[in-house]
């Protein structure tokens, strides 16, 4: 039996089981029981279980007259269900509006816009984004003490107000899913059954997970739901870690997801099976790809004397056909092993394992397009952290070696290799490839090696966050750079969505929330060698601070970032001789002007400079790329229930490069979200 099909009888065997253990409703009655939790800080659009704070006694709804209650049978099934439904669920209203004085000619909206929407959706619902709704709710019901059993919906619609391409954008259609989750208590083992969409899923970092970007301080995002606007600047200040990352190191899945908790070994088994964001491209907007993705995990606890912490097995499997058409296959497959022990006072943590992937574009003649070729790719990671009661200034030092056939798109690890694409050959629609990518500090890039270094100080009340990172290319895949726009990037990236080849000049890439530029390097056209491998360089400052004015708090956050790219590995560009320098730097103030008022302010500033040896204007203009961004924005937090907010936001947005003309825009947008959650 192969091992495609060994997941599939494995998957299916835990359903049965799980079904079968309820239906002999053989439990204990001293297990401890399960409680329905608020969700997760940061966690988007949880459709895996939708729930904000657990119910107050005025959410939970008694259907029946309880004088008319029948205590045997079947009606007493039903009135114990009803008795005990919980209903939990956001309402979100999200109106944007942008008026663009200067604007890049392909911006796929009219200069003066109004949409009701976070994000264009994909067909598929299971964009980078997971499409962000504006209504979710919950049902969830203990059909008895340890049977807990969850029914969500959820609708966003796609109202863009936009005007091309074909009028499309002017089409107000909608999203809806349905999600089904059931828990089952069994004692010693604990079942966890989730079937629809969108199931919020992880394996590991290699495999199934996300990067963890540093998003804006300023503007209001989807996951900010479950909390109020003054805990948000709170927790922005207090805590270490950056509570921004998308779907908190999640990938979204349609399908079904099987949990089995062994406890008394220690042991919990994932298997998946379904669609995530990369099966679907999002250029060909088609339910019936021909693509599906298998997972499966075994994770053990590990519990000593002296250490603590779980190691896991991990299979991730992408099995697809490199178009709609069908014919040639586009496959990925990673198996991987991961660990997070703590040992004394030290953490380590870490992934290794190998890749096999399976298209046309990786064998030597690229046009042939009657066969797939197979290419194994292996790496892996190791970091340390030190523990807080060890030393004063708590350090985590990072260091990983990818090579360019390590590829999962549904994992943290970012790809850099043209040669497997999430999408074979429509490169215009990958959102997952990123060549030369000038990293943050702390994502992973395939075919690199190179480590990440962190460390924090608290003086009084001002907190200190540095962070710097050294990677170098193991091969040399091309002669282009990408970096990232940060500054005005969630207006920026809805210029020309989920598009590899947008603004004046055909460089820029779009995904959700960011934009990135492509500079092209000119070392070969000038009779340059080419045979080096790049460095790249990273270093970033986050500072906090916190003081009290007129009784109130204040918070300060400011931020800078600065990245550079060289023809070999340096501790930090400098010069022209740079591929590309970036600084960028954001400053953010919250005030509480009342209990249920706060006010917010913004300023952001992005420089990036090209070297000597990039793109220049023309043949005759030897000028590189020389820009300034620039973002001015305020708002105004109303939390005018202990549930229920309403949030503006308004910002003046300016670019333009020096050099190139015609890259520039200017305008101005305003958010207004009103959010209530129960």
């Amino acid at each position: 039996m192969n091992f495609k099909k060994r997941i599939s009888f494995w998957f299916l065997g835990s359903l049965l089981l799980s079904f079968h253990t309820y239906a002999t409703d053989n439990l204990p009655d001293t297990q401890e029981q399960e409680t329905t939790s608020a969700p997760k800080i940061g966690v988007p659009y949880s459709n895996r279980n939708f729930r904000g704070p657990d119910p107050t006694p005025s959410s939970v709804y008694n259907f029946l007259n309880p004088a008319d209650r029948q205590t045997t049978g079947a009606a007493a099934f039903v009135n114990n269900v009803l008795d005990n439904i919980q209903i939990s669920g956001t309402i979100r209203l999200l109106t944007i509006y942008r008026n663009m004085d200067k604007y890049y000619t392909d911006m796929q909206s009219s200069p003066k816009n109004i949409s009701i929407y976070d994000y264009p959706l994909t067909s598929v619902g299971t964009n980078v984004g997971g499409g962000f709704p504006q209504l979710e709710f919950n049902m969830t019901s203990r059909i008895s003490p340890r049977f807990l059993f969850n029914v969500g919906y959820s609708f966003a619609n796609t109202m863009t107000g936009g005007t091309a391409p074909v009028g499309s954008n002017n089409t107000a259609s909608s999203r809806q899913n349905l999600f089904f989750n059931g828990k089952i208590n069994a004692g010693a083992i604990r079942f966890d059954i989730s079937a629809g969409g969108v199931i919020w899923s992880s394996l590991s970092n290699f495999t199934m997970s996300q990067a963890q970007y540093r998003d804006s301080y300023f503007n209001r995002l989807p996951w900010d739901w479950y909390r109020n606007s003054s805990l948000r600047y709170e927790e922005y200040y207090s805590l270490s870690r950056n509570i921004g990352g998308q779907a908190n190191g999640l990938s979204p899945l349609l399908g079904f997801v099987a949990k089995t908790d062994i406890l008394p070994l220690g042991v919990k088994i994932t298997t998946l099976y379904g669609r995530t964001n990369t099966n679907v491209p999002v250029g060909l907007f088609t339910t019936h790809y021909p693509s599906y993705t298998v997972g499966v995990r075994v994770e053990k606890i590990i519990f000593t004397r002296y250490v603590a912490g779980k190691v896991g097995f991990n299979y991730r499997g992408k099995f697809s056909e490199e178009s709609a058409a069908g014919g040639v296959a586009n496959n990925q497959e990673m198996y991987t092993l991961d660990f997070n022990l703590k040992v004394r006072k030290i953490r380590f943590a870490g992934e290794g394992g190998t890749s096999m992937l399976k298209n046309r574009l990786i064998g030597d003649i690229p046009t042939d397009v009657a066969s797939a070729h197979t290419q194994q790719g292996y790496g892996f990671s190791l970091k340390a952290e030190l523990d807080r009661d060890l030393t004063t200034l708590p350090i985590s030092l990072e260091y990983y070696h990818i090579d360019k056939w390590m590829v999962s798109q549904d994992g943290a690890i970012i790809n850099s290799n043209p040669k497997t694409l999430a999408q074979g050959s429509d490169q215009l629609y990958d959102l997952f490839f990123q060549q030369n990518l000038a990293q943050e500090i702390g994502v992973l890039v395939n075919n690199r090696q190179g480590i990440n270094l962190k460390a924090e100080k608290n003086v009084g009340k001002l907190k200190i966050q540095f962070g710097a990172a050294w990677s170098k290319d193991l091969t040399n895949l091309g002669d282009t750079v990408t970096f990232q726009h940060r500054v005005n990037s969630f207006s920026r990236s809805r210029f020309h969505p989920w598009f590899n080849a947008g603004g004046n000049y055909g460089r820029l890439k779009s995904n959700w929330l960011r934009t990135y530029e492509i500079v092209t390097i000119t070392d070969k056209a000038n009779g340059i060698s080419t045979d080096y491998l790049k460095g790249y360089s990273a270093m970033e400052l986050f500072l906090k601070y916190k003081i009290t004015l007129f009784s109130r708090d204040l918070i300060l956050l400011n931020y800078n970032s600065y990245n550079s790219v060289d023809d070999h590995l340096k501790v930090l560009g400098t010069d022209n001789s740079s591929f590309i320098r970036v600084f960028f730097e954001d400053f953010t103030a919250s005030y509480k002007l009342t209990k249920k008022v706060s006010v917010v302010g913004n300023f952001g500033l992005e420089r990036a400079v090209g070297g000597d040896r990039t793109q220049t204007v023309s043949a005759t203009d030897n000028r590189h790329i020389n820009q300034f961004g620039h973002a001015y924005a305020l708002g105004v937090d109303y939390d005018f229930a202990k549930n229920a907010g309403l949030h503006i936001r308004h910002t003046w947005m300016d670019h333009k490069d020096r050099n190139f003309d015609r890259d520039q825009f200017k305008g101005t947008e305003t958010n207004v979200e009103l959010k209530i959650f129960f």
